[in-house]
This record gives structure tokens, C-alpha cells and sequence, in this order.
């Protein structure tokens, strides 16, 4: 499940057939939301709960929405916020992505109104049960309506990116320009009301939608190729599409063959041939990485493992790069035998830097415990220790790693970690 980096869990739980993680870091922001001197620690809680239950409700919206496309939404309370992470089967419309943005505003707003029918209507004498129905309709309403501004990341925003002309990346350009001048209108009136925090949410938000905006510069730097090929690792197939078909003439045949192979354009095969004749260099991995590029675009995550396996020459950055696409969205046990592929390849070159095979090795430790193959998942363990794993934080806390602590061999391995971990810690950093 999807979770702030360094993230601490304290509650997993199903909800309508969804499964909901709860990260300490959202209750503790929630709590400084709630608190201001003087406040009572019942209206805190009253605060904390309220908050919680209308979040949750909120991304139940858009979760209800989302599984409409096949895809299985996953909900996550963490930070500022909550997220709905999911990942549909086929492209989704616009008109589609509207619905699933607006979803979660929408449940919200139609419950504040409920509760602000019970208040007209229902003489409320309890201090507690007032203060209950004030909050609600307060984090229901206002929260709701604050959600759908236009301002990315919020719902209105992604709400506008859709609803703008042009393609893909230039909506997303558009949206951010449009968000960072509305952001700015209301840092300022915010300042003027006095309202500090308020303006402070206004600029975390201009800030992220500069950074948008100079990541999209970056990018048009690149070649087409370069480009395509991010959208690709990305998993926007519908996007890459687009820019390919814009500037076609400027592409190399071998992306065009990537392109063909997640269709339609390779009727005949032939461009797969290509690709699996190129990924069979003994001293070029980039023949493999283009394969496994088409195969990541099409979630073929058997023929991932089976290049992964097979192919003579292989690039470890992007066996990082697809298996943890395929445990986004293909589950654990694509993202373990992706790892394990790699693992299992014996007097085969590798390429792009030391530090990989130790993160592979680590995920696909992940991945068995996940589905339960402990064992399996033990030797991935001890195989990241060898390969010099040195993250004892992630280690530590990864949920993920729970099953295996409990067996014989893991103190052994985090041992090993840990020890590696201290000395690169005593390492002073290298000069200028």
C-alpha cells in the first residue's frame, strides 16, 4: 500500500471491500490542526475522530468511482491528507477522470448538507453533541469546497486539467500555471485575513506546481526518445501515443518497434522480433531494457521475468525501474518473481551501477513475504545483505518485513546490515 516515505502505519483495515492504511503522520497533523491554546483535549479527539471518519469518507468517494474502470482502488491516510491509489485495466476518458475527481468532494458536501438539515431541524441541547454537529459540518462543507479550487494536486485541479484543451503533458503545464495564480490570490487574501496557516498551504501548493512547471522545461530539453520512453516507464502508454504521434519523424526505429508492441501497429510481429533479436546482445543491455520497456507498457509481467531471466546482457537500473511498476500495479508476487528472475542469473553481465542488485534483492524479499513464501522470502533477505543493503531505517520499519523478523537467519542478515549501515555513517562525506 502506497504511504509517505518513512511512513509508520498504525492501522490497516477494509472498508467497502477497500483496503485502508492510517499513517501516524496523518493523526499527528490532524492533532496540530485541531489544537490551539486553551482548546479542550474532548473537542481534540471530537477534532481528531470527525477529521478521520470525513477524510476516509472522502476517499471512498473517489474509491467507489475508481472501481467502476476494473481497477482495485487502494486508500491511504497519510500527511496532509488522504489518496486513492489505483490502477485501471484500460485507459480511462476524461470524462471518466472528472467523475472519480469530483466523486469525493461530492459524498462530502452531500453529507455536510445532511447534517446541516438535522441542525435546522433537531433542538440540540448537549454541549458535546452540538459541538459534534458544528465540526462535522465544518470538515464536511469547508473542506469540500476547499477541495475542489483549481489548484493541483487538490480534486478541482485535477478536475481542470482534464477539462483544459491540448494534450496530456500540455494540460498538465496549463493546469499548474492556472493553480500557482489562484494559489497566489489566495495566499494573499489569506495574509490579509490573518489567516497564517492558510497561507502557508498557499505556498506549499505554489511551490509544487513550480516545480510542475520547470520538470515539464526539463523534459521538452530531452530528445523525443527520451521523452517517449519516460511516459512509457511511466505506464501513460495513451500519452507517450500522443507524442510520438506529434513528432514521429524524430523518433528512432527502435522506439518506433516499443511503440508498435503496445499497439496496435504489430499486426504482423515483426517489431517484436526486432525487440527480441536486439535483447539478445551479449554486450548491449539496451536492447533488453527497450524489451522490457514493452513488456512493462503492456504488464506482461511473466515476459518481464523471462527477459530478466534470459536475456545475455541487463541493465539493473531498469529491473528496478519494472518491478516496482509491476508491484504497483501487478501485486506482490509479479514484483517477487520479476526480483527473483534476477537473482537466479548466474555468469550473465550486468550494468548501471553497484547499488541496484542490493534493492532488488531487498523488493523481492518484500514480495514473498508478502504472499506468504517466507522462505523464499528469508534468502532474498540474506541476498540483499550480501549484495550490500545498508538501509537499516527502511529495514526496520517496513511493514513488509514483518513475517520474516520472527526466522532463523534474519537477525543474522540485519546484522550484517546494520553493521554496514554504522560504517557508512562514520564515512565523512567526500570533499568539494
Amino acid at each position: 500500500m502506497p504511504l509517505v516515505e518513512g511512513g509508520r502505519p498504525i492501522a490497516r483495515f477494509h472498508v467497502l471491500g477497500f483496503p485502508v492504511t492510517v499513517d501516524i503522520s496523518f493523526l499527528i497533523v490532524i492533532g496540530i490542526l485541531g489544537w490551539y491554546p486553551g482548546v479542550d483535549v474532548r473537542d481534540v479527539v471530537i477534532w481528531v475522530v470527525l477529521a478521520t471518519v470525513s477524510v476516509l469518507v472522502h476517499e471512498l468517494g473517489h474509491a467507489v468511482v475508481a472501481r467502476t474502470t476494473g481497477a482495485s482502488p487502494v486508500i491511504t491516510l497519510a500527511g496532509l491528507g488522504g489518496l486513492t491509489s489505483y490502477v485501471p485495466p484500460v485507459p480511462v476518458s476524461r470524462a471518466r477522470s472528472v467523475a472519480i475527481s469530483v466523486a469525493g468532494p461530492a459524498v462530502g458536501i452531500v453529507i455536510g448538507l445532511a447534517l446541516v438539515a438535522v441542525d435546522v431541524a433537531v433542538d440540540v441541547r448537549s454541549d458535546l453533541w452540538s459541538s459534534v454537529l458544528s465540526l462535522g459540518i465544518f470538515i464536511t462543507l469547508a473542506w469540500s469546497v476547499l477541495n475542489l479550487l483549481p489548484i493541483l494536486p487538490l480534486d478541482g485541479g485535477q478536475t481542470m486539467r482534464e477539462l483544459l484543451p491540448g494534450s496530456p503533458a500540455q494540460r498538465e503545464v496549463r493546469a499548474a500555471v492556472v493553480s500557482v495564480v489562484t494559489a497566489v490570490v489566495i495566499a494573499v487574501v489569506a495574509v490579509r485575513l490573518g489567516y497564517v496557516f492558510g497561507a502557508l498551504m498557499a505556498l506549499f501548493l505554489i511551490a509544487a506546481n513550480v516545480m510542475t512547471i520547470r520538470q515539464a522545461r526539463e523534459v521538452k530539453q530531452l530528445d523525443v526518445s527520451q521523452q517517449v520512453s519516460r511516459l512509457l516507464w511511466a505506464g501513460r502508454v495513451d500519452d507517450a501515443r500522443h507524442l510520438a504521434g506529434e513528432r514521429s519523424g524524430e523518433l528512432e526505429q527502435r522506439m518506433l518497434d516499443v511503440l508498435a508492441v503496445v499497439g496496435p501497429g504489430d499486426e504482423d510481429g515483426a517489431a517484436m522480433a526486432r525487440l527480441r533479436s536486439a535483447a539478445q546482445h551479449p554486450s548491449d543491455p539496451i536492447g533488453s531494457t527497450l524489451l522490457l520497456l514493452a513488456d512493462r507498457a503492456r504488464r506482461d509481467w511473466s515476459s518481464v521475468a523471462e527477459t530478466v531471466r534470459s536475456a545475455p546482457a541487463l541493465g539493473s537500473a531498469a529491473v528496478v525501474a519494472v518491478q516496482n511498476a509491476a508491484h504497483a500495479e501487478g501485486g506482490d508476487r509479479p514484483s517477487a518473481e520479476i526480483g527473483q528472475a534476477y537473482l537466479d542469473r548466474t555468469g550473465r553481465p550486468e550494468f548501471d551501477g553497484p547499488g541496484h542488485p542490493a534493492h532488488i534483492a531487498y523488493n523481492t524479499a518484500c514480495g514473498w513475504a508478502a504472499v506468504g513464501e517466507l522462505e523464499r522470502g528469508l534468502a532474498a533477505f540474506q541476498r540483499a545483505a550480501e549484495l550490500g543493503f545498508a538501509d537499516l531505517t527502511t529495514v526496520d520499519s517496513d511493514p513488509e518485513m514483518a513475517p520474516l523478523r520472527p526466522m532463523p537467519g534474519f537477525d543474522e542478515a540485519r546484522g550484517v546490515i546494520r553493521k554496514r549501515a554504522l560504517a557508512q555513517a562514520d564515512t565523512p562525506p567526500p570533499g568539494p
